[in-house]
């Protein structure tokens, strides 16, 4: 595996560690001091004390800002800090109070930063921290605590348990704010923003489903750019790519907000049109094309093609929602071969073409099209 695929990852993570760390090793430095202080410890005991408790969360922070993975770095500071938990138990000749309360704090961590794995290895880490404080200071045992160290202990136990939560929380808040934005991301279209060919046909399925439970009234428009490979051809991608995202505003702008838009591919885009009968939406899509018409062709413009049109309602003896979009699908493409530009549409009463302005010409005697 390549280092330089993670390279800089974890720098939060380093972050978030930095801070417990200073509230944690600061507040214990109290714990361990008031053993100390009973005990008379050596004057280089209370160095290492001070500098483990104040100065080492820095340079820890910073230490792990040089990894070429600041995550591995951060690790490598946890086990350091994991050693030092089992030289103070040592130190601290077994105090029970402040012993299991410093095991148990630096194991939370140990466990929050890479589960029970990295938790067996800081236990590892715990007995070569007690090796080196019985190589160094001997072996006593003496467990009890006075007063004055469960006193001191109080503030590590009620502190560091409500930073971590807090931490926990904050993490939390910011993993649900991500996954729905990735939610959000798999059902939208990366360029137009509305919504993509699989969500969009999952919403088509409850409506048709809602009509088909309750008699409710829908209409459904597929509407495709005239000639948008010309300007993909002539002008580029690019220009192309703002063709698209200004249709699709234009969409949302003009329909009612309640309209389902989609971008089904390519340069064909889909609506659902919620509680309209065909005699309503006809015209309002009629409308649509005429105003797309008079804002095309203008150079200054985003707007770059005309488009045609299928428009279909919902109907009882429709099978499903498929059928319905092929009914709407073959609309579309007689659109299209009746020269661009126009609305075909097909519904109880027959199929027909219109032009943008035009009146309507009726073109089949019945609603199902063999095109």
């Amino acid at each position: 595996m390549s280092t330089n695929r993670y390279a800089g990852k974890g720098k939060r993570f380093a972050g978030r560690v930095y801070r417990l760390r200073m509230i944690g090793l600061g507040i214990g430095f109290f714990c361990v001091a008031s053993v100390f202080y009973q005990l008379h410890a050596s004057l280089w005991l209370w160095a290492l004390l001070v500098f483990h408790g104040f100065i080492w969360p820095h340079v820890a922070y910073r230490a792990a800002l040089t990894w070429q993975i600041p995550y591995r770095g951060e690790r490598c500071n946890l086990m350091i800090d994991s050693i030092f938990g089992g030289l103070w138990v040592v130190a601290m000749r077994f105090n029970l109070l402040p012993c299991v309360l410093i095991l148990a704090m630096l194991s939370m961590d140990n466990i929050a930063a890479g589960g029970m794995r990295f938790f067996l290895r800081g236990v590892v880490a715990h007995f070569s921290g007690f090796a080196i404080g019985v190589l160094t200071l001997g072996l006593t045992f003496e467990p009890q605590s006075q007063m004055p160290t469960v006193i001191a202990c109080v503030p590590f136990l009620v502190l560091y348990p409500l930073a971590l939560g807090w931490s926990t929380y904050r993490m939390s808040q910011k993993l649900a704010l991500h996954a729905r934005e990735s939610e959000r991301l798999s059902r939208t279209d990366g360029l137009t923003g509305l919504w993509n060919r699989r969500h969009w046909e999952d919403l088509l399925a409850i409506e048709f489903e809602r009509c088909r439970a309750g008699g409710a009234s829908c209409c459904l428009l597929l509407l495709d750019l005239d000639h948008f490979k010309r300007v993909n051809d002539t002008e580029g991608h690019a220009a192309g790519d703002a063709a698209l995202r200004s249709f699709a505003h234009f969409l949302q702008m003009t329909l009612r907000p309640g309209d389902i838009v989609g971008r089904y591919g390519g340069e064909e885009f889909a609506v659902i049109l919620p509680g309209l009968k065909l005699a309503d939406a006809q015209p309002m899509v009629e409308l649509l094309l005429l105003d797309l018409r008079l804002r095309t062709g203008n150079p200054d413009r985003a707007l770059r093609c005309t488009a045609s049109a299928g428009l279909t309602c919902y109907r009882p003896g429709m099978t499903d929602f498929t059928a319905w979009m092929m009914e709407t699908d073959r609309c579309l493409y007689a659109a299209k071969a009746k020269g661009r530009d126009c609305v075909f549409v097909s519904g109880e009463h027959g199929a027909y073409s219109l032009k943008p302005g035009a009146p309507a010409s009726m073109t089949h005697a019945d609603s199902h099209l063999s095109l």
